[in-house]
């Protein structure tokens, strides 16, 4: 899973309400983190910034050819040689370029960033199975168990021997990182997952990731990696039917290309990417916000299919991650209020789902909320007191524990503008734009189960039935999403296939720009940080198969 640990939570402000939010405070992550991010801000496309308000979900024809385009780019003003040109410098890449020249080949890496770091340094673990952590925690899952039930969760859509060789390195993989000097701190189970989720060490300063990122990142520069940061990699050269190099675009507008046999694309997904992610996601939710890293704006995407590459199944896959308070910052005890087991609605006023839902499967309910078109998080006076003095009724990944005060939640929250406090049903509808009537009935009902201790419609827990009493809280909620899960069609070796399923030769991608691991929907129930692991194997995966189509 990708997502950020709190170490200095900064309130964010200035958020656009019933558009796309894009952008979570990234000073929630750490200076350090942030120093990694570094991609310039002045970047096009939605690379910086909050994006333009979203296209309708289906598109017309020409948005759908417009988000394709590549931008016209200017003639080579330098050009040098490699192996293999590496598109992104996060998890995926830079574990391609280290693998690489653990194989004898020479890689070149570009990345919008000012170092290495990219998208994964929002991660706080990633999934393996069969590890020596796992063992250890007397955890007996094994591989074709745990491929098996992802598999089956779902619906079979991804292919099988995909799953076998990205599980079955998981186990070498966490080793080959502790062996780079990285260091993993526990491994632990998230919401009702097995205990296949190991979390990295942090340092004092920085979030787990970013501390991830900085080891593998001087680990690269360690074995002489050659990169070009604030370089953003732009299209894929091909001639006679095979890769020939890269085209990238520097920071000042001229534009190297790198010969090279092989591309491989890591570049983190289209994030950023409004119209994309409308274009071919099943979103109906008018308010997304994205967390982490500006520049994902699909260019890993676009360069693939500009080189023929096929997409997988469900290319709009997006790891949504539920409720957010629009505003508030991640990490905070704004946004761990955001999750919590209250009442849920939607533009007509309605419950929608179990809302401990989030507690045992986050993935899931951002799904529920995704569909939705407006919604809301209905809280009384009551909890809120109670999450300033005794915290969550929920955990909230590693920052938001049972026990510990959320002494912050009140201030932070009553300063948000989408947030509506009163003592009146019928005002505070009005404020949100709900129906009074339905608003009032369906907190009614809500009550009633509350008193009986059943939830007769969506089986909510008993212990999180409490009823919404005045003073009432109404905090408008966007869905939250930490990455693109969906895109370029692979073969169990991550090479890119085209449109008629024949390899594209010395084609490869991974991570975020790869697709076909999963159904509609992130697997974190099944295998918690299955999308970082993937970052990290896919880049090992692709620089092994690489050195084989090289003949090395």
């Amino acid at each position: 899973m990708g997502n950020l640990e709190n170490t200095d939570a900064l309130q964010t402000s200035g958020l656009s309400r019933r558009s796309f939010l894009a952008g979570a405070s990234l000073a929630a992550i750490g200076g350090a983190g942030l120093a990694l991010f570094g991609c310039s801000p002045d970047a096009k496309d939605g690379q910086g910034g909050a994006p333009s308000a979203p296209a309708a979900a289906s598109g017309s024809a020409e948005q759908a050819s417009g988000i394709w385009a590549i931008d016209e780019l200017a003639e080579p003003s330098e050009t040098v040689q490699a192996d293999v040109a590496i598109v992104g410098g996060g998890g995926t890449g830079t574990a391609a370029a280290i693998q690489c020249k653990q194989l004898g080949l020479n890689p070149i890496v570009v990345d919008c960033g000012q170092n290495y770091g990219g998208s994964f340094i929002g991660t706080e673990g990633m999934f393996g199975v069969e590890t020596h952590w796992t063992k250890e925690a007397g955890e007996d899952l094994t591989l074709e168990e745990s491929v098996h039930a992802c598999l089956t969760y779902h619906h079979w859509i991804p292919n099988h021997q995909l799953y076998m060789n990205f599980f079955g390195q998981t186990p070498e993989t966490v080793e080959w990182v502790e062996a780079l000097g990285v260091k993993y701190r526990d491994v632990v189970s998230l919401g009702i997952s097995d205990t296949t989720w190991h979390v990295y060490e942090r340092t004092a300063k920085s979030s787990p990731g970013a501390t991830f990122m900085e080891g593998l990142g001087n680990a690269a520069k360690d074995l002489g990696v050659e990169a070009y940061f604030e370089t953003v990699g732009k299209k894929v050269i091909v001639e006679d039917g095979k890769v020939a190099g890269l085209l990238a675009e520097k920071k000042d507008g001229s534009v190297l290309k790198i010969e090279a046999p092989v591309v491989i694309i890591g570049s983190g997904g289209y994030s950023t990417n409004t119209d994309m992610i409308y274009e071919l996601s099943e979103l109906v939710n008018e308010n997304i916000f994205s967390v982490g890293a500006e520049q994902r704006n699909g260019d890993g995407l676009k360069m693939a299919k500009d080189a023929g590459a096929a997409f997988a199944e469900s290319p709009g896959t997006v790891m949504w991650c539920g409720p957010w308070i629009m505003g508030s910052a991640w990490g905070s005890d704004g946004y761990c209020a955001s999750v919590q087991p209250t009442l849920w609605i939607n533009q007509d006023a309605e419950r929608f789902c179990n809302e401990d839902l989030w507690l045992d499967d986050f993935a899931a309910a951002g799904m529920a909320v995704r569909n939705q078109k407006r919604t809301y998080a209905v809280m009384s006076d009551a909890d809120i007191e109670y999450f300033v003095n005794n915290g969550p009724y929920g955990p909230v990944f590693t920052f938001g524990q049972v026990g510990t005060p959320m002494a912050d939640a009140r201030k932070q929250l009553e300063d948000l503008d989408a947030v509506h406090i009163g003592d009146s049903l019928d005002d505070l509808a009005k404020e949100v734009d709900l129906d009074a009537a339905a608003l009032k009935a369906t907190v009614e009902a809500y009550n009633a189960a509350c008193e009986e201790g059943i939830d007769k419609n969506f089986g909510k827990d008993a212990a999180y039935l409490k009823k919404i009493e005045a003073p009432y809280w109404i905090c408008e909620v966007a869905d939250g999403y930490y990455t693109t899960c969906g895109g370029i069609k692979i073969t169990p070796n991550t090479e890119v296939v085209d449109m008629d399923g024949e390899v594209i030769p010395g084609l490869y991608a991974g991570g975020s720009d790869a697709g076909g691991l999963y159904g509609d929907s992130y697997d974190v129930s099944r295998a918690p940080g299955s999308q970082a692991s993937w970052a990290i194997n896919s880049g090992r995966l692709a620089a092994k198969h690489a050195a084989e189509y090289l003949g090395k």
